[in-house]
């Protein structure tokens, strides 16, 4: 048997096991482990022990996400009963009219051409015009050979200026759209990054937008869980990865701690049993494994084996030091006044931190089935450049835009809860100009040391859940070429 460690039980870790158990037919063996006590990593959200809803931050599901839902559904998740469609409708919010705006779906790339230049009346007639002129040019561009890598320099702004889009029309929020509406990156975005989301959402159906009818852990990752055990895996939670012990160029241990899990149901988790045996806070090394696939993010990744300076002074460890990150930030709203936010899919456009809002309503099950919940809003962003604030700050300068867009939203309020996902392994890697040269691949110099994760580059190559799996999948193939 081919002994495989796959760290970490986010997208890139699931899918990691799931491809070493399926193809390996048998010869591979696979021990997961990981630090929290629900899987799903930073896609994680949850029921507390007193009923809360917990998350890391709202998580959209596109319609291009093959992947993810091919491995839900050999799984025996029904995608039916876990996810609800958005209705293929965006509300962007324009500052230049001070109104929210309808942009369906179009049925064809035609469609949506036209119904920039005569329909959308976010825009000014030139204006309109205009933005459909670049976007037939830049659509033609994606949808051609051309290797889109050497745009990651610049930020999709300067990259469209050069390429005939009006500079004010870089500051609309249909502009953002990808960058903000689908993938949270209010600051400036690689071009590279931007034209690779408009590669891959080449129709109505591939952009189409899906939320969880639950908590993720619950309804989409623990199933997951359940049916790599079913394979033959060993999951193990509250282990974490502090440290590499290495010997030439193989990976030969795995220095993990115990973290406290007190609080999370008595040292169980809400899908396994029997108790967690090991004590908190015990430090321990482990050894038994041929191969290790790390799907653990960069920002906790570049802190191990911090004092071992042979190895970050290394031409590929150093590099990853040029990688930034930035912290989430959530917030759920909920009130007895109905019809605070009467859009079925998201609206963005709006100042950060948390530009982008969602009427869970409609989508979350715990809400519609509870009468005194008349509306439920998750709101979604970045802390970046916000840090100073505090949590009182954000939500009142939040409420305070949105309400202009949408009328008062502190009517009715009786519930009003901030995350601030601080922690190096919930933070967002940052798609900046001239990212790409710093991002690593799954190869390392460790001949037995694969990575994985949002963070690594991969077919899909946006930092998304589809693309965590698909560097998952990516890094399992390469143990399986070595077993």
């Amino acid at each position: 048997m081919t002994r495989v460690l796959v760290i970490g039980a986010g997208p890139a870790g699931l899918a990691a096991a799931a491809r070493l158990l399926e193809k390996g037919k048998g010869k591979v063996q696979v021990q997961l482990v990981h630090m929290g006590h629900h899987l799903g990593g930073k896609a994680a959200s949850y029921r507390s022990d007193d009923g809360r809803f917990v998350e890391h931050g709202w998580h959209m599901v596109l319609g291009f996400y093959k992947r993810m839902r091919s491995l839900l559904a050999r799984a025996g998740v029904d995608e039916r009963q876990a996810f609800r469609s958005m209705g293929r409708t965006s509300y962007p919010y324009e500052p230049t009219t001070g109104r929210i705006h309808s942009l369906p779906a179009a049925r064809t790339r035609a469609d949506f051409l036209a119904q920039f230049a005569f329909e959308y009346d976010g825009l000014a007639g030139g204006d309109k015009a205009n933005y459909a002129s670049f976007m037939l040019q830049t659509y033609l561009r994606v949808l051609s050979d051309e290797p889109l890598t050497p745009y990651d320099d610049l930020c999709f702004n300067t990259w469209a200026i050069e390429h005939g889009l009006r500079p004010h029309l870089t500051r609309t929020s249909v502009v953002r759209l990808s960058r903000d509406g689908y993938f949270n990156f209010p600051e400036q975005i690689s071009a590279y990054h931007m034209l690779q989301s408009m590669r891959l959402i080449d129709s109505p159906d591939s952009g189409e937008q899906f939320v969880c009818t639950g908590p993720y852990s619950e309804k989409v990752w623990e199933p997951l869980g359940q049916y790599l055990q079913r394979l033959g895996a060993a999951i193990e939670p509250f282990t974490m990865a502090t440290d590499w012990l290495w010997e030439g160029r193989r990976i030969v241990g795995v220095k993990v701690s115990r973290p406290d899990s007190a609080g999370h149901h008595d040292g169980r988790t809400s899908w396994q049993e029997p108790a967690i045996p090991k004590a908190p806070g015990t430090e321990q090394v482990l050894r038994d494994f041929d191969f290790v696939v790390s799907t653990i993010p960069h920002a906790v990744f570049i802190k191990m084996n911090a004092q071992d300076a042979r190895m970050w002074r290394s031409p590929y460890f150093s590099r990853l030091l040029n990688l930034r990150s930035a912290a989430t930030v959530s917030m759920t709203l909920i009130s007895s006044e109905p019809g605070l936010l009467p859009y079925r899919g998201p609206v963005f456009g709006f100042p950060a931190p948390l530009g982008i809002a969602i009427n869970m309503t409609v989508y979350w099950q715990e809400y519609r089935q509870n009468p005194n919940v008349r509306s439920a809003i998750a709101f979604v962003g970045q802390e970046a450049g916000f840090e100073a604030w505090t949590d009182q700050e954000i939500i009142d300068f939040t409420l305070d835009n949105f309400s202009k867009g949408v009328g008062d939203l502190r009517r009715g309020t009786f519930s009003v809860e901030l995350h601030r996902n601080r922690s190096d392994f919930e933070r967002l890697l940052l798609c900046e100009p001239g990212v790409n040269q710093f991002r690593p691949g799954p190869l390392t110099p460790f001949t037995n040391l694969f990575l994985a994760g949002d963070w690594v580059r991969n077919d899909v190559d946006l930092i998304c859940m589809e693309g965590a799996m698909a560097s998952g999948e990516a890094a399992a193939d390469l143990v399986l070429a070595r077993a």
